[in-house]
């Protein structure tokens, strides 16, 4: 059974992560790295499959609307869980005998570290300058409370607080850090989980357009945290001694591990560097730190003169 899971993970997130997260790890300052999911050939094959299977008749729209819950993303999960039932019945028929999978296992737990830590930190950092939930504008001041949506409630009242908009991006902030080393990765999990049962039961109940990310990030980090549930089910549930957790080296010897180390190093400063001049270009270009006009406000005119005559 545990085999089977593992293939069926490995397959499953290996294409999601590939699909939709990888572009975090792989953040180039001024470059829109593109989803690989809507190039070729996922995207035609994503095409094929909302037409002659779901019944799409307009075009799909897989760029530009700011929305993760497109027809499109939907059908991408499908394609992606296809395949990887296929892959994993192929598998396990043709590898049935072997009884773990220690090195794949060690290097996927890698794959997915990096680009759980990489998403969440694209997240944090465009909360804690704040960005993704910009102070409410004037004319939103003016707008009755009635005609707001659900997301627009979400977005202005955690807008009209800065404080907490980046307290909640430390929050994920923290998790994103622990999971780049190897000995709080499981600590890095837990709270990741945390938050991201927060965010996923947000986008639910306020209808927030990303619910099938925040719920993949979720699973991931889940998957994380699975080799240690009997750990922490003998520390929090059952009152046990646990034993401490092996942290297996990536290599067999000590200098392809030091150099491991020091790649995987430098990959964690390019991201939170990436990250951080995104989020400080932002914050001058369209957040709070733009230069406004000197008539910026909201005002009740009475009276104008233009050429001192009163219009």
């Amino acid at each position: 059974g545990t085999r089977l899971a593992f293939r069926f993970c490995f397959a499953y997130f290996g294409l999601y992560c590939l699909c939709g997260l990888i572009q975090a790890v792989l953040l180039i300052p001024t470059v829109d790295v593109p989803d690989p999911g809507t190039l070729w050939p996922f995207r035609q094959v994503i095409f094929w499959v909302a037409a002659h299977l779901f019944g799409a008749k307009l075009p799909l729209v897989y760029s530009g609307s700011g929305s993760g819950d497109k027809t499109f993303d939907w059908t991408e999960v499908f394609c992606a869980l296809v395949v990887a039932l296929l892959a994993t019945a192929i598998w396990s028929a043709l590898d049935r005998r072997r009884t773990s999978y220690a090195a794949l296992h060690k290097w996927f737990r890698l794959y997915i570290r990096f680009c759980v830590a990489a998403m969440i930190m694209v997240y944090a950092l465009s909360k804690i300058v704040p960005l993704q939930m910009p102070f409410p504008t004037l004319r939103s001041l003016l707008e009755p409370y009635g005609n707001f949506s659900p997301m627009g409630v979400l977005w202005r009242s955690i807008g009209a607080s800065p404080a907490y908009e980046t307290f909640a991006g430390i929050a994920e902030l923290v998790p994103a850090v622990l999971l780049m080393f190897p000995r709080t990765v499981t600590l890095g999990a837990l709270v990741c989980v945390a938050d991201m049962i927060q965010v996923f039961m947000l986008n639910m109940t306020y209808d927030v357009p990303v619910k099938q990310f925040s719920f993949h990030l979720l699973l991931l980090s889940l998957f994380l945290l699975a080799p240690q549930i009997m750990r922490l089910g003998n520390f929090f549930l059952l009152n046990r001694a646990t034993s401490p957790e092996n942290v297996e080296p990536l290599f067999r010897t000590p200098r392809a591990n030091r150099i491991a180390v020091a790649v995987q190093a430098v990959l964690w400063l390019w991201i939170l560097g990436n990250n951080t001049y995104q989020a400080w270009s932002g914050w001058h270009e369209y957040g709070p730190g733009r230069t406004k006009s000197t008539l910026y406000g909201i005002w009740d005119v009475t009276q104008m003169t233009s050429d001192g005559q009163i219009r």
